[in-house]
Parts: structure tokens; C-alpha cells; sequence
């Protein structure tokens, strides 16, 4: 059998959706967005006892529909201006579902795995259907956040997860719900070493323009709005100059939230005490930036009492409230909330059930990474035989699930359950001796020991990965023939997994993170492609990576042109052989090697299905800001002078095609845009 090694392979790398560039140009900005003067008028209209009391969500009282739903918020409104009620879950704990083990409503790495805006958006269009029915207006989404803060669920690059995460806003905001960006602790994937990024001094706006808050500007302007959270993974004093950053130099008219739980500063921990005469608190919130404060019962607010305070003593001009007020409309304006609120009638008289939707088996299809594929031993072919699929007791249902649908496919398959701890010779069950194909699905580091027992036993195994662990071990990967990247089980998955495992769909998604093995080079704090690329270290299997079962394509002719504040990448995508395939061909640009900063990063990518014998040529814009160095004193992106490369390939580090284009010196403002809706562009 071959072993494993990345340069063994130009396999080329497949998946599904349409296109996206990360943002360029357009010809909208967000700022000049028609709700910015609408949410200023209506700011003026309201008396001051009504402007700050718009500035808190409050829990919803008992009542008032599933009121009485722990975390549910009520922003008040001014009814009479015609500003409703708006109801909204608290974002101090990462959203889970009604029932059920806890997990994301949105299976999050597997959607950035298939790399696909489209699905993203209609993901975004269903949660905005799940929201309106329980009456709620405003909701949280992960995956991007203030602070750099290692690898959150919408995966280790900025842009691929802004974008993604934009997607799911773009989708909500169609259904009038307001998505708010931003991420909480325990959304964050822990490295296997237990090492994590230091959060415990202030770090400068500026200092962060072109790391996550890349992602923060990514996601509101690919969504055309929302607003900002900066009490998830950054408690708000932690970013200084973030408000100048947000609305002075993105130009973004909406507003930043912070969670309950003492994130704004000074503001207190579980059962402290009312601040009394102290406004401080408020007084750092509002230099901070913050808009709206989420209430929590049991902890004490800030933007409450001590702001009136603050604002009768002077400290606080009733302008700062107004402009606050105005961020805070403006962001309902961009959702169209306050003209459409959803009614509370359906979470009062019970919410019907939403329409079977199979949204999460499409993201498991699309999203599902082949990693290995030796011996072609996938798909697995009804002429060759049974299969065997192997588990330990925790993963018996998924693997009934799963068999039964390889089952309709045509496939001999039968299901056996390895006792706790099997794993030395002669501790599996016996038909693992007999069988020519084992299918095992593993769920943790566990396995491993069983694993490389069954490899040992000379049959063809094939291993699907069913837990979302960047770091997970793989001490039997030169040993087996086929791994498959499945992501944290949902039964969902089971329909769409048996489609791929049988060949009835080919694999078509890309990692969204590296996987390590729980390896890093020496003194690496963060474990994304970019610091193995900074450390030259190959990792295990890289950022970007993907195989196909069913062919390969070919990447040829890359131009690249400058075209006003932003780079034109275009380039030919061959298909070879006998099968249509979908290829997420990706474009990475580097800095000229003199100038101190980033290494080699993500600039855009497309997905796109390529029949054979039918070349494509495709046509990429790229922003220049993603070269540039932020300019805290212009408020605007630097470009040196210099070469610079543009590298195409099927991973980060799988890169056969490059470009090196000679830019003069150059500022790119930093407002956001509008961008149109990702499309399929072709020369």
C-alpha cells in the first residue's frame, strides 16, 4: 500500500456552489444605505426617556407568548412612534437546539466545508423561517469575532468564514431577521495541547484591521448589514478604537452589542453588587463604542440607571445617546424588523412545525472531505462484495442509520459493535478477520487502538471521522485505505454519507481547517495554514484540502490585471476525464518577501461544475486591501510598492499555477460595500 504523503498526490480537489471572490468592488456602499437617514430622523423623533430606554434588551416578561423561555429578551420599541417590540434570544451561550445533545443549530464546519455561498445563504433563509415562527427578530451568528481567537466553528480563515458567515446573514436579512456577527467562548475548537491565544490585554482596533475583524467586515458586508457583537470571544474593552474603526473608517451605519454577563467594562461579575453613584461603567461602555447592552437578571446593567446618571450629570451629551440610538435603528432598518416584525401569535398559540427541509443532509453532502482514497477502495462496489461497518457502542445507532441507506444503494452490508476497549489482537469480533472491506466510523482518539488493529488484520478499511476535531490523532493513516472527514454526527448526515460512500454523489468539500494530527512546530500559538506556512511546516492535511473519487482537473493560464482597488484573476479549469465534477479552485496572494507582515493567504475562490471536454475560463476579482497594511491615521488600507504573487491551486499549500503582477504604492478606503450576490462568471 502507498503511504501517506501530500506531495504523493495532485489529486484534484472538487466540491459544489457558485462562485466567491472575496469583496472588491461595487457600486453601493453599506454606509450609503438609504436606512442611515431614516434611522436618524426616527432617532430625533424620540424623547430622551425613550432613547435610552432603547438601548437595553431586558428579559421578556412572564407572558408575553414563550416569555417565560429562559434567554429570551425583549428590546422595547417605542410604540408610539410605531417601533414594535422586538424579541431576541441572550448571546452570553452559544445557540443550541430545543432538545437533543447540545451542538450549533447550524452544523458550522461542515457548511464552511463545502465552501459553497449559495447553500450558506439558504441556510441563513431557513433559520430566518425557524425564527419567525417562534416571533423572534434578531439572532447571533458564529464564526466570526472581535479577537483573534485561534479556530472558531465557521473555520481558521477570515475570509472563508466572513464570507460564509455574511451568506447566513444575507439569508436572514431576506426573512427581516437581524443577524448579529460575532462569537462566544465555548464556540471556539481548544487546540489538542490546550494551548490559547492571550486575551487578557487591551489590543488596539487598528492592530487587528486584517485578522479577525477582516472577518467581522467580511461578513456585514457580504450580508449588505446586521450588527456587530463584541462580548463573545472579546469582552468590548478589550478592542480599543473599535467604534472609530466600525462606523468612522468602515463606514458602517449599524450598531455594536454587547452580551450580559460583566463584558462591557466594569460591569460586574454573578451577584455583585448595584454600582450605586459609579457611572464609570456606563461612561467606559459609551467611549467603547457600545449601542445596546443584552440584561441579564442577575448581574447589574450599565446602560441603564448609571447612563441616565451619567447623562444628567453631564458626562454623557444626550448626542451620544441619539447616535447610539441611531446605530441601533439603523441596524433594525437594514433587517426591515421594524416594518416587518414577525408575529408573536405563533409562539403563543404553539409553533408549527417548519417544512421538511434537507438542508442539513445537503450540507453533509457537499461538505464532506475525501482525505485518502487508496486503492480507489471508495465508492464502495456491490460487485466486490459485503462490507463490514465496525463501531463501538456510542456510534451503533448512526451506524444502523448509515447501513441502511448503503442498503438501498445496492450494498451487502452488515453492522457489528466492537466491545470498550477492543483494540489488541484478538479483541475485535471475528467477522473483522473475514471481511475483504471495513467501513468504521470513529468518533474520538479512542478508536485509534482498534483501528490499527483492524488495518493490521489485511482487509481493505476505510475510516469516516464523525466529531468536528481539527487535532484528531491518525496513527493508522499509512495503514488503512480510505478516510473521509464526516464532521460531528447528525442523523441527517446518514442519507447523504451513504449517497457518497456508494458513488451515488461524488465527495466534493474542502477543509476549512487544518488538521494537525495534534502536532505543531515549536512555539506556535495559533495552528491555522498560516503559521505552518510562517513555520514551513507541512501539516498533516492542509487548509483547502479535497479529493474527488471520481476524477481530476487541471488548472492552466492564470492572468492576473489590476482594475482600479482590486486585482482581476483569470484562469482556465480543464476536466480531463469522463465525469462532471464540481472544483473549488482557490487563489492565494503573498506579499512581496521584502516587506515585513503576512505570509501567504486566502484571496477568493470559486466552486463551480465542470462537465469533460468543456474547458471554463474564470474570472476572480480579489480586494487589494487583502495586500495592504492598515493606515491607522488615513483610516485606509496601504499598499506598498512591490511584486506581488498570486498563487492557484486545490489547498494551501497544492498550489500549481502563480502570477506575480507589480503594484505601485497605493491607499484602498476601508468602507464597506455591497457586494452583488456570489455568480458564476465566465469569459
Amino acid at each position: 500500500m502507498m503511504k501517506h504523503a501530500l506531495t504523493r498526490s495532485f489529486a484534484f480537489l472538487l466540491m459544489t456552489g457558485l462562485l466567491y471572490a472575496a469583496p472588491a468592488h461595487a457600486a453601493t456602499a453599506v454606509a450609503a444605505s438609504p436606512t442611515s437617514p431614516r434611522a436618524a430622523d426616527m432617532a430625533a423623533r424620540l424623547q430622551p426617556a425613550e432613547q435610552q430606554a432603547v438601548l437595553q434588551a431586558r428579559p421578556a416578561p412572564a407572558g408575553d407568548g414563550d416569555g417565560n423561555a429562559p434567554g429570551l429578551l425583549a428590546w422595547p420599541g417605542v410604540p408610539r412612534l410605531g417601533l414594535p417590540v422586538l424579541r431576541m434570544p441572550t448571546f452570553a451561550t452559544p445557540v443550541q437546539p430545543g432538545d437533543g445533545p447540545p451542538r450549533p443549530m447550524l452544523p458550522w464546519l461542515a457548511l464552511a466545508a463545502t465552501w459553497d455561498p449559495d447553500l450558506a445563504r439558504r441556510a441563513g433563509v431557513a433559520r430566518a423561517r425557524a425564527e419567525w415562527l417562534h416571533g423572534r427578530a434578531v439572532l447571533r451568528v458564529g464564526g466570526v469575532d472581535t479577537l483573534p481567537s485561534g479556530r472558531l466553528q465557521g473555520g481558521e480563515d477570515q475570509v472563508l468564514a466572513g464570507s460564509m458567515a455574511g451568506m447566513i446573514g444575507a439569508g436572514l436579512l431576506s426573512g427581516h431577521v437581524l443577524p448579529v456577527f460575532g462569537s462566544v467562548a465555548r464556540e471556539e475548537q481548544v487546540r489538542a495541547d490546550g494551548a490559547a491565544p492571550e486575551r487578557g490585554a487591551p489590543v488596539r482596533a487598528a492592530d487587528l484591521a486584517a485578522h479577525s475583524l477582516l472577518g467581522m467586515a467580511t461578513a456585514l458586508e457580504v450580508a449588505h448589514g446586521g450588527a456587530m457583537l463584541c462580548g463573545g470571544m472579546a469582552p468590548c474593552h478589550e478592542v480599543t478604537g473599535l467604534a472609530g474603526m466600525v462606523h468612522e473608517a468602515w463606514h458602517f451605519p449599524g450598531m455594536i452589542l454587547s452580551v450580559p454577563g460583566g463584558d462591557l467594562p466594569g460591569g460586574g461579575a454573578p451577584g455583585s453588587a448595584p454600582h450605586g453613584t459609579d457611572t464609570a461603567p456606563a461612561l467606559n461602555a459609551v467611549a467603547t463604542g457600545v449601542d445596546m447592552e443584552q440584561v441579564s437578571p442577575d448581574r447589574p446593567d450599565v446602560l441603564g440607571e448609571m447612563l441616565r446618571k451619567a447623562v444628567r450629570d453631564g458626562d454623557v451629551k444626550p448626542a451620544q445617546v441619539q447616535a447610539m440610538v441611531t446605530h441601533i435603528l439603523a441596524s433594525f432598518y437594514m433587517a426591515g424588523s421594524l416594518d416587518h416584525p414577525p408575529p408573536f401569535a405563533a409562539a403563543r398559540t404553539g409553533v408549527q412545525p417548519p417544512p421538511v427541509d434537507t438542508l442539513v443532509g445537503d450540507v453533509e453532502a457537499e461538505g464532506a472531505v475525501l482525505l485518502q482514497n487508496e486503492n480507489r477502495v471508495l465508492p464502495f462496489d456491490p460487485a466486490l462484495g459485503p462490507v463490514l461497518v465496525l463501531v463501538h457502542p456510542a456510534m451503533r445507532g448512526p451506524a444502523d442509520l448509515l447501513a441502511e441507506g448503503l442498503r438501498h444503494a445496492g450494498l451487502n452490508v452488515t453492522v457489528v459493535t466492537a466491545p470498550e476497549g477492543a483494540g489488541a489482537t484478538g479483541t475485535l469480533p471475528p467477522a473483522c478477520a473475514q471481511a475483504a472491506r471495513t467501513l468504521v466510523l470513529s468518533a474520538s482518539n479512542d478508536d485509534n487502538r482498534m483501528i490499527t488493529t483492524l488495518a493490521e488484520l489485511g482487509g481493505h478499511v476505510a475510516v469516516v471521522l464523525t466529531a468536528d476535531d481539527p487535532d484528531r490523532q491518525m496513527p493508522w493513516l499509512d495503514a488503512v485505505d480510505s478516510v473521509v472527514q464526516g464532521w460531528a454526527w447528525r442523523d441527517e448526515y446518514a442519507q447523504a454519507l451513504s449517497a457518497l460512500l456508494s458513488g451515488q454523489q461524488d465527495f466534493s468539500g474542502h477543509l476549512p481547517v487544518t488538521l494537525t494530527g495534534g502536532l505543531y512546530p515549536p512555539g506556535m500559538v495559533d495552528a491555522n495554514y498560516r503559521a505552518f506556512e510562517r513555520a514551513h511546516v507541512v501539516p498533516l492535511f492542509p487548509f483547502g484540502y479535497g479529493l474527488s473519487a471520481r476524477g481530476r482537473l487541471v488548472l492552466s493560464e492564470l492572468h492576473v490585471a489590476r482594475e482600479g482597488n482590486h486585482l482581476n484573476a483569470s484562469f482556465t479549469l480543464s476536466n480531463p476525464g469522463t465525469a462532471a465534477l464540481r472544483a473549488v479552485p482557490q487563489l492565494y496572494v503573498e506579499t512581496p518577501p521584502d516587506l515585513p507582515g503576512n505570509p501567504r493567504r486566502l484571496a477568493a475562490w470559486r466552486s463551480v461544475m465542470v462537465a469533460p471536454g468543456h474547458p471554463v475560463r474564470l474570472s476572480v476579482p480579489i480586494g487589494l486591501r487583502l495586500v495592504g497594511q492598515w493606515n491607522a491615521t488615513g483610516g485606509n488600507w496601504a499598499v506598498a510598492a512591490g511584486d506581488y504573487t498570486l498563487s492557484l491551486g486545490f489547498s494551501s499549500v497544492m498550489l500549481v499555477r502563480h502570477a506575480t503582477l507589480h503594484l505601485p504604492a497605493l491607499h484602498v478606503p476601508a468602507t464597506l460595500e455591497n457586494q452583488p450576490a456570489p455568480v458564476v462568471t465566465a469569459e
